[in-house]
């Protein structure tokens, strides 16, 4: 008994598992503890998911209308189209496609006909314009996200915009309605009999995004017509848009167009622009772990409890087993081998358990944020590692901790 090897020691910690005695509490308060190790695990496996999901969710939310990247001036709202070495611009590699607008506040007017045409109610709402090039459909990917006729953005003669599918249900309007645009004047006084520029305003289709605000406030217009309106002989700009090609490090990107516009530019990508959306996100992640691996630790209480009363129940037969030879590094390892039994049945049962749940909600989707639409759930590596490798820590700790002190306590008795 001087040398008791590892398979020998988990052997005996295995006995501790299944008593003949069925009402053997420590027996009871040992699977108490694999069932507390294993409930926590598998919360941290289902809800690490679930933001998993919701981030990706919000990832494509986000990155369905708003560039890859834009550039803004960074000394004044304005710039101008000369200044751009654009051919040059267009050869940095990861880009895909380039385009450049002018956004602005507009107002939007419907006249809706009452009474046998003959009369009209007026209704107004305000939008945000983006005046852009036709490229810009190319960046925002409007082919997958609208409703309608195709959009297009028409010609010379006939300018055509595409709105919003809430803006146009705020105006109650159909496609083909009588609409208006007012674009306020630069630079007037108050008392100005006019301080817009008016224009009827023709749509070719819809915008349907899965972002609201999207949906809610745009209206893209020929940026040509927009000119002609104002009367902007100047090339004024406010922003140029990026698409990058897919798997493109964006940070990477976004450095080289920095470096190759000047420090005249500020170039953000989608993810920097609703900054405070995806640190919201990020910060709601990272504190749900803290807590539930808080909850892990108390749970672990279940398994000092365990360990303790297996202690004080075995003690007399190590004692004279220890009259035989027994070594304290090999009593040592019997309890913390069983600790570690305990820990590993739970994680194991905790981890499969957790992506079972996850697998059924992908697969049948029980759970919906919207109608038609299931909770999002998502996998990382990342995720799995930290799960494992945070609960694997926590349990080696309590169970050596726990064990050295019922040890050093017996030894001093």
């Amino acid at each position: 008994l001087k040398k008791i090897n590892i398979r020998t020691a988990f052997y005996i910690a295995k006995t501790y598992f299944r008593s003949k005695r069925k009402k053997n509490i420590i027996t009871l308060i040992t699977r108490v503890s694999i069932t507390g190790i294993a409930c926590i695990t598998c919360a941290l496996v289902v809800l690490l998911s679930a933001f998993n999901g919701m981030e990706q969710l919000i990832d494509q939310i986000y990155s369905e209308f708003d560039p890859s990247l834009v550039a803004r001036s960074s000394k004044g709202k304005v710039f101008y189209e000369r200044e751009i070495d654009w051919a040059a611009l267009r050869k940095i590699k990861g880009i895909s496609s380039i385009s450049s607008g002018i956004e602005a506040l507009a107002v939007v007017e419907y006249n809706r006909p009452v009474v046998n045409e003959k009369t009209f109610r007026v209704k107004r709402t305000n939008a945000k314009l983006f005046a852009v090039d036709s490229s810009f459909l190319d960046v925002i990917a409007i082919h997958d996200n609208y409703k309608g006729p195709p959009p297009s953005l028409g010609n010379i003669a006939r300018p055509e915009g595409i709105i919003g599918i809430s803006l146009l249900d705020k105006l109650e309007a159909p496609l083909d309605g009588n609409f208006k645009l007012f674009l306020p004047k630069r630079n007037i006084s108050v008392r100005a009999k006019q301080p817009f520029f008016t224009k009827k305003l023709n749509l070719s289709s819809v915008l349907f995004y899965r972002n609201k605000e999207v949906n809610e406030e745009t209206l893209i217009w020929p940026i040509n017509a927009y000119r002609k309106l104002v009367k902007d002989t100047m090339g004024r700009l406010t922003n140029i848009y990026f698409s990058a090609l897919p798997k493109t490090n964006l940070i990477q990107l976004k450095n080289e167009v920095s470096n190759f516009l000047g420090p005249g530019y500020i170039v953000k990508t989608y993810k920097e622009k609703n900054e405070l959306i995806f640190k919201t996100s990020k910060s709601e992640k990272a504190i749900l772990t803290l807590i539930l691996i808080f909850v892990f630790v108390l749970a672990s209480f279940n398994l000092v409890s365990s360990l303790t009363m297996l202690f004080i129940e075995k003690k007399d037969n190590f004692l004279a087993f220890k009259s035989m030879g027994l070594s304290a590094k090999a009593l040592f390892n019997v309890f913390f081998y069983q600790g570690l039994m305990i820990c590993f049945f739970g994680i194991c049962v905790g981890v499969a358990v957790g992506y079972l749940i996850c697998i059924l909600q992908l697969s049948f989707g029980f759970l919906h944020i919207a109608p038609g639409q299931p909770y999002p759930i998502g996998f990382s590596l990342t995720d799995f590692l930290t799960i494992i490798g945070s609960v694997s820590i926590l349990s080696l700790l309590f169970s050596y901790i726990t064990v050295k002190l019922l040890l050093k306590r017996s030894s001093e008795i």
